[in-house]
């Protein structure tokens, strides 16, 4: 329990402010998202970044118990997930992230949400 803390202690707080940045700054996510499919090299390091934080938060918790820990192990198996296909489907995970329909204020609430969770588990716990 006490890595699940520890890992929501840094990720609770910046999925917040990450999630309040996608409810505010919506309209910038289509330039950046433009900017990394021109640079494939900036994705690949975005795929790599991914996978290398799911692979440290499921090394260090990997508990599948119905309580507000379990918020830990889904982030670190998300970002794992995310990481593989943005390196072996790059074009498909570009298609998922900037396709027609993609509702990146849905994104930013769902980020800020996960976060008020970790930070709930981290801070007050």
């Amino acid at each position: 329990m006490q890595n699940a803390m520890w890992l929501a202690s840094i990720f609770g707080p910046l999925m917040v402010i990450n999630g309040l940045w996608m409810l505010f700054y919506h309209d910038n996510i289509s330039k950046i998202m433009t900017s990394i499919k021109n640079t494939p090299a900036l994705f690949h390091c975005c795929a790599i970044i991914n996978l290398l934080l799911g692979l440290a938060i499921v090394s260090q918790y990997n508990m599948w118990m119905m309580a507000l820990p379990v918020f830990v192990t889904l982030l670190g198996w998300w970002l794992i997930i995310r990481g593989v296909m943005s390196l072996f489907v790059p074009q498909m995970m570009m298609k998922m992230m900037m396709g027609k329909g993609v509702n990146h204020k849905m994104w930013g609430v769902i980020g800020f949400i996960w976060g008020l969770l970790l930070c709930w588990l981290a801070f007050w716990m």
